[in-house]
């Protein structure tokens, strides 16, 4: 019994404490939590470009680097072959005009008979009858600065010359044997070009075969270098269809620098 009244005794006691703790207010205790949490501004106000600091890989920036030094190379390099071209097409077409001019005014100071002269042209046709391999022409075509000695041209004047050959030739029958027609052009005894058709084969016969040739030579020649035609076999030449066909032809070439026409058709000059 004396137990139970100390208890209550206790149990009023530490009311009574209690009370007096709260006397004088009307709400409970601020309850203190154990976590800090911040508020929403306060967490990302550092979140700005300036609080945060992005980071630049070292690779992307070597390989920026080098995209743009290699960028600024090519350009530099284009632009030098450009100034390149520029300089060598004006100081070429400046000096074609500078050789037209000379040749302008030594033309103007030059008499016709110089001039005349300086060319040299030949035009004859084949002489019959024709009894070997070297052809004969007849003297009365053109000869301009040019001498006829027994089938040769020789040359009067140095330069560098064109020759032409045209010749016509008539199969009466091909047999069992091969055929093949050869035209020569030879300077100074010397065959400088030479031009081979076959007409006849051995596994094929025909008859009544009429075929032309051709052959074209430019050359460098002094003074006092001959030209010849030589033709094999000569039996085949045809004199009596075409008699104006079998011709050879020579010219002198007297114009501009050779690189003046090149040069023109590019740079529109010259010309």
């Amino acid at each position: 019994m004396a137990d139970k009244q100390l208890k209550k005794k206790c149990q009023w006691s530490m009311k009574k404490r209690i009370d007096g703790l709260y006397k004088g207010t009307n709400s409970p205790p601020e309850k203190k939590s154990f976590f800090r949490v911040n508020r929403p501004q306060e967490g990302f106000k550092d979140m700005t470009e300036e609080g945060v600091a992005r980071p630049f890989h070292p690779k992307i920036q070597a390989y920026l680097y080098f995209f743009t030094v290699s960028l600024t190379l090519c350009l530099l390099a284009a632009l030098g072959i450009i100034v390149a071209l520029v300089l060598q097409r004006t100081g070429s077409t400046a000096e074609c005009d500078g050789h037209r001019r000379a040749e302008m005014q030594g033309a103007a100071s030059m008499s016709p008979q110089t001039m005349a002269s300086e060319k040299a042209a030949a035009y004859l046709q084949v002489s019959q009858p024709i009894n070997q391999s070297r052809l004969r022409w007849h003297k009365e075509g053109i000869l301009h600065n040019f001498q006829y000695d027994n089938g040769n041209l020789v040359v009067q004047e140095p330069g560098t010359y064109f020759i032409y050959c045209h010749l016509q030739f008539y199969i009466p029958k091909c047999g069992s044997t091969m055929s093949e027609l050869r035209l020569g052009l030879l300077i100074n005894s010397t065959i400088r070009k030479e031009t081979v058709l076959t007409l006849c084969s051995s596994h094929k016969t025909s008859e009544g075969i009429s075929h032309d040739l051709s052959s074209v030579l430019l050359v460098e020649l002094k003074k006092g270098d001959w030209i010849e035609v030589e033709v094999d076999p000569f039996i085949y030449l045809d004199t009596g269809t075409f008699p104006t066909s079998n011709v050879l032809g020579v010219l002198k070439y007297t114009g501009e620098d050779w690189k003046c026409p090149f040069l023109g058709t590019i740079a529109g000059q010259c010309l």
